[in-house]
């Protein structure tokens, strides 16, 4: 369901959303971590850019289009047999490697470029900082349903300060190597001892957030809709799925 949002002044959407949070018993807002809060898309995007660019120029004479194609169909691959482990990107090099004899230094060195995706800090996605700040003037408790590694996320969780709204302990990690499915969502309601009907779900991710979690019984789940969103993660959604462009809608789009 696609919605236009209102203007509202500061204190109506906050007034609006308490009223909505109380009505509709919504105890706890569960959200989504790379692209839903920040940016990590267009790192992996930089990252494959910059492989590409090095592949041209030290490889067998393919333009950066074809190697750009490689890379995502293998990347494609191997997220669905090692969800997001960051050393999938070294399969997806050695399968490049296999495929088109690459020299040593340049099969290191494009997967030096892959890891650095892990080491680059990320900045908040547009209107994510803005709800955030919203969540805490409504007093809303959040948590974070997130799918990497402890490491990875913990950067994630410094570099964007994320601890003036939520504790570390309020953060839920899914297993790299597996995908976020009904059963992550439903290990995550455990771990927060909530119900599905006392939940809203935010997330980027029709495959691993907004379906899964539907599937439990949670009611209300807002998409945001990534322009260059991973087609591994397009599905349809149900009818009552709210879409939204970025966080900050939540607060002016919302029903009764």
């Amino acid at each position: 369901m696609q919605v236009e949002s209102l203007h509202l002044s500061p204190i109506e959407k906050e007034l609006k959303f308490n009223d909505w949070r109380k009505n509709n018993n919504i105890k706890l807002f569960l959200l989504d971590l790379d692209d839903t809060l920040c940016d990590t898309q267009s790192v992996f995007f930089n990252q494959i850019s910059k492989a590409c660019d090095y592949l041209a120029t030290h490889s067998p004479p393919l333009p950066k289009s074809a190697w750009e194609k490689q890379i995502r169909n293998f990347n494609d691959q191997f997220f669905e047999t090692y969800g997001v482990n960051p050393n999938r990107w070294n399969l997806v090099v050695d399968s490049l490697s296999s495929k088109y004899l690459l020299p040593s230094e340049v099969d290191s060195h494009v997967k030096e470029i892959f890891q650095n995706i892990y080491t680059t800090p990320l900045e908040f996605k547009a209107g994510a900082k803005e709800s955030l700040n919203f969540f805490k003037a409504t007093d809303t408790p959040l948590a974070i349903v997130t799918h990497a590694n402890k490491d990875w996320t913990w950067r994630k969780y410094n570099w964007l300060g994320l601890n003036q709204y939520l504790n570390w302990d309020s953060v839920f990690i899914v297993d790299e190597n597996g995908h976020k499915t009904a059963d992550s969502w439903q290990s995550a309601l455990d771990y927060f001892k909530t119900k599905a009907s006392e939940c809203a779900v935010v997330g980027d991710s029709p495959r691993s957030d907004i379906n899964p979690a539907s599937s439990l019984g949670i009611n209300h789940c807002f998409l945001i809709k990534n322009s260059n969103s991973w087609s591994i993660h397009e599905q349809p959604v149900p009818s009552q799925t709210i879409i939204i462009n970025n966080l900050s809608e939540i607060a002016t789009v919302i029903k009764k």
